[in-house]
């Protein structure tokens, strides 16, 4: 494993999944000493938590601009008089509305 780990708040997404992806090599090959996995792990630990909260930072701003553009395109809607024939309930010829109200 590298001494010289870039920073976490130096890396981009893709470099911190990367990099995460090696350290679990390395640790699945079982071919680093003791101190190494474990300076390993820690590092991939932290990648870890890195990639997770970038992920949830993504996924708030996909919230936020859903529901900025949901807004946008909600359409009032227009309420319409029913004529409702008094001796069945039924809705009286109407091409938009079909039913009765009972």
């Amino acid at each position: 494993m590298e001494k010289k780990d870039k920073p976490l708040d130096k890396l981009s997404f893709e470099e911190a999944i990367n990099e995460l992806e090696k350290i679990a090599g390395e640790l699945e090959e079982g071919s680093l000493n003791l101190d190494d996995s474990i300076s390993s792990f820690e590092r991939g630990t932290m990648l870890k938590n890195f990639c997770r909260d970038k992920l949830e930072e993504a996924e708030r701003k996909i919230e936020i601009l859903q529901k900025a553009e949901g807004s946008k395109n909600e359409k009032k809607v227009k309420k319409k008089k029913v004529k409702i024939k008094e001796d069945t309930g039924e809705i009286d010829d109407n091409e938009e509305v079909q039913g009765s109200l009972l």
